[in-house]
């Protein structure tokens, strides 16, 4: 009986070993991942998706496939308490999940302001308010910050994203050029990217192109090259600019840096 019980505590005290976080979650989304580990969640997260990279933290923690293609028997084996995703998920998928006891949350703002309810609500769920109040906090005192010095005229920006076809940002890039006090002259594009016109953008004559994501180290194509004095800047991390988390402020302010000059 005494060799029983001592082998019971044994098994729990090394599962507290192996697992010491308040909740057990999986994260199939970098910016996800991201907000977890800025609200103090490391420690819960049991698995993230294979982009996740920062922090540095989560590329040693069990990885779980990708959004588009998960690796469900392992997130079914880890019974995570809940599951963050960026995009909505199959309706079969989810009602799989459900009945697994796995609730989904989509974290996928489509602005600043979005965004930073989404920190406040996972903040909430997890109780970690304090935190998700002081990331918030930041962000918007630093959006004041720059919103002070915004000129009056405001160049026009194009995110370059991929060059065949032409693949550019809208929606929450959007929102993040205007906030660094820019405008977005792919303001058109439905959804938060998609294929825009090579004549369009001519048409339209950006002030500055931003390479990022699959062009960032991709020479110029031809037809970009004719916009006349287009600045292009390849300077800024994809990751900051693409994934709407708690660095997103980071790339507003490198941004408003890139449009007005500053050092």
């Amino acid at each position: 009986m005494i060799g029983k019980i001592f082998l019971a505590s044994l098994i729990l005290l090394s599962s507290r070993i192996c697992y010491a976080g308040e909740y057990k979650i999986v994260s199939l989304a970098p910016n996800a991942t991201e907000i977890l580990f800025a609200l103090g969640l490391g420690d819960s997260v049991a698995a993230v998706d294979a982009y996740s990279n920062y922090p540095e933290e989560a590329l040693g923690i069990d990885k779980a496939g990708t959004f588009v293609n998960p690796d469900i028997e392992k997130i079914i084996l880890i019974k995570p308490d809940h599951l963050l995703v960026s995009a909505e998920m199959d309706s079969g998928m989810m009602e799989f999940l459900k009945r697994a006891g796995i609730g989904v949350i989509k974290v996928s703002p489509e602005s600043v302001d979005a965004l930073c309810d989404d920190i406040l609500m996972i903040g909430g769920i997890f109780h970690k308010e304090e935190n998700a109040g002081r990331i918030v906090s930041d962000i918007k005192e630093r959006i004041l910050r720059i919103a002070r010095g915004i000129k009056t005229e405001k160049p026009k920006v194009f995110v370059r994203l991929f060059d065949d076809p032409l693949i550019t940002g809208s929606r929450f890039i959007g929102d993040v050029i205007r906030l660094a006090g820019g405008e977005n002259v792919a303001w058109d594009i439905k959804n938060d990217s998609g294929v825009f016109s090579y004549e369009v953008l001519i048409e339209r004559a950006p002030d500055i192109i931003i390479s990022a994501g699959f062009s960032g180290d991709v020479e110029l194509s031809d037809p970009v090259r004719t916009i006349k004095n287009a600045r292009v800047y390849k300077g800024i991390d994809p990751d900051i600019l693409l994934r709407p988390g708690p660095r997103t402020i980071d790339a507003i302010e490198e941004l408003n840096r890139v449009f007005y000059d500053k050092d």
